[in-house]
């Protein structure tokens, strides 16, 4: 599961390698909201792989303060198909990887309950 920050800018960590076809692809990265069917689109080049092992995963550095920007924060699925160009419409491209993310809202704090253990020790 991928998770980003609303008005950060993340890193991606995914696995495309594996299943890619074509050489030096470009990468479309569809996102969908879970509840409202949105959709925001990125197509990044294979190129711009930052991963020093490409072969086991690749990372890119996605503007997720400007592609989710004004969007609403919670589930979104991802899914990810390689291109031999630069296109934002997924249209007869093949899919080689598909997922959930969360987007988070930075200015929610999460606070979870941590009981207090008593421990009553016996010497004897």
């Amino acid at each position: 599961m991928l998770y980003y920050n609303q008005g950060e800018n993340s890193n991606t960590l995914v696995t495309l390698s594996e299943s890619t076809t074509i050489n030096n692809p470009f990468y479309l990265f569809v996102f969908k909201h879970s509840t409202t069917k949105s959709k925001v689109k990125v197509c990044v080049n294979s190129s711009s792989d930052l991963s020093n092992y490409k072969d086991r995963y690749n990372k890119f550095n996605l503007s997720t303060s400007t592609l989710f920007a004004n969007k609403p924060c919670g589930f979104w699925s991802y899914e990810v198909f390689e291109s031999a160009s630069n296109t934002t419409n997924e249209t007869g491209l093949r899919s080689i990887e598909f997922g959930k993310m969360k987007l988070l809202d930075p200015k929610i704090v999460n606070k979870g309950y941590e009981p207090t253990a008593q421990i009553k020790g016996y010497e004897g």
